[in-house]
């Protein structure tokens, strides 16, 4: 794998990193950090979203893994990932990295890989949230919590922004959804998501786009 070349991946890659910094993955690197690792080794085959719909994907002898579907969590557990991006796979053009980065920065970047893209584990709280973002926010603040959208006059902002007000608290978010007038929604979510819902789809937002 090389490095990418094409702007749009690359802030992509920054826009994620900046929505998933904060929390330490691997042995002590951020997010920020294993994005970039990611950026570097990783991003120009399996694509900027993890999905494996890359520019290299067609003049590979085997497409890329998508990381993305079901199938790449149940069959891809942590210590497999970390063991391929080491040592690298025979019967796919993956090349071991070993020689290249610490065992650290390849488990930051399996962290990575697993929080960032692989959808969370049927049954779990994570994937109620991701369930409830996807019906009731993707809409307007977008798959990738980006926003940009316009609801009215008002542009949507992006959750992976919001970094910037300090302060904003789990509990916060939660009141924010349950109150009144949720942007330019009256009504909120109030009535149409219970408490357990709105914690659930919060943890969700905050794992996945917001800073820890």
């Amino acid at each position: 794998m090389v490095r990418p070349p094409f702007p749009a991946l690359r802030a992509f890659l920054l826009l994620l990193a900046t929505s998933l910094a904060g929390p330490a993955l691997g042995a002590g690197l951020t997010a920020a950090q294993a994005a970039q690792l990611y950026q570097r080794n990783c991003a120009a085959c399996h694509g900027e979203k993890g999905d494996g719909e890359s520019r290299a994907k067609a003049s590979l002898a085997k497409e890329p893994r998508n990381f993305t579907t079901d199938e790449a969590r149940r069959d891809l557990p942590r210590e497999y990932m970390v063991a391929i991006v080491r040592d690298g796979k025979h019967d796919a053009p993956m090349v071991g990295r070993k020689s290249r980065l610490t065992e650290a920065q390849m488990e930051a970047i399996v962290d990575f890989i697993r929080t960032a893209f692989m959808p969370p584990e049927a049954g779990s709280t994570r994937a109620r949230g991701r369930e409830i973002y996807a019906a009731r926010c993707a809409a307007c603040h977008g798959p990738r919590g980006a926003g940009g959208s316009q609801h009215g006059t008002m542009t949507v902002p992006g959750l992976s922004r919001v970094r910037a007000r300090d302060g904003l608290t789990r509990a916060d978010m939660i009141a924010a959804i349950a109150s009144e007038k949720h942007g330019s929604l009256r009504g909120g979510f109030a009535t149409q998501l219970s408490d357990a819902d709105r914690e659930a789809v919060v943890d969700y937002i905050r794992s996945t786009f917001v800073e820890q």
